[in-house]
């Protein structure tokens, strides 16, 4: 016959059913199927109760950054160090614009705390670090690494909220001439946007670094 120590062991699970990493991943999960985050609603995928993630987190803003931290598991940058620049910034905004991407309505709130996840400043890290490896200067990493991700951000909000940031009848036409005129240009010579923006950055950084900015 079993004591009551050993039924009590028993009972208990081996995996607790609620972790740091757990919220983190099930607040991601909800932000890309439900478009937001609702605690309540959070408590009720991972099937716990509300209080029980005050034993874990502190409160929303931490969930977020938890979020944050498992979408670092969905950027893919190549193994193989860049060699130059350019290259560093096309694989860096790629890799960030295609995992922002999956969850769009997470992103205004990620702009709104700053990077504290250690999985984040890892990866950032290793961001800051190809940099360097590759010429940036020290003081030119930072303002690099917040301008692509403030683009990588803003180009994966303009994927789903409109095809062209400007609507212009054809009556209209007419009184916006040279508008209309590189609209047109634009319908008959495609332009792929995300790498265009990425060579819009490479080159900024690197008249930077040749001015001795």
């Amino acid at each position: 016959m079993q004591t009551p120590e050993q039924t009590s062991r028993m009972g208990r699970p081996r995996i607790p059913r609620l972790s740091r990493k757990a919220i983190g991943r099930e607040a991601l999960m909800m932000f890309e199927e439900e478009e937001g985050l609702s605690i309540p609603r959070l408590a009720e995928r991972l099937g716990v109760r509300q209080s029980s993630f005050y034993k874990h987190v502190t409160g929303r803003q931490e969930i977020i950054e938890l979020a944050r931290g498992s979408l670092v598991d969905r950027v893919r940058i190549p193994e193989s160090a860049p060699a130059d620049v350019d290259t560093a910034i096309r694989q860096i905004f790629e890799a960030l614009r295609s995992a922002y991407s999956q969850v769009p309505a997470l992103l205004p709130l990620l702009l709104a705390q700053p990077v504290s996840h250690p999985a984040a400043l890892a990866l950032y890290d290793r961001f800051a670090g190809t940099f360097v490896s590759t010429g940036v200067p020290a003081h030119l990493v930072i303002p690099t690494l917040e301008t692509l991700d403030s683009a990588a951000i803003g180009a994966s909000l303009d994927a789903i909220t409109m095809e062209s940031a400007w609507s212009i009848s054809e009556e209209d036409r007419p009184s916006f001439p040279h508008l209309s005129a590189v609209q047109q240009a634009l319908a008959t010579v495609q332009v792929d946007r995300f790498a265009f923006l990425a060579d819009v950055l490479s080159a900024g950084l690197r008249a930077a670094i040749e001015g001795g900015s």
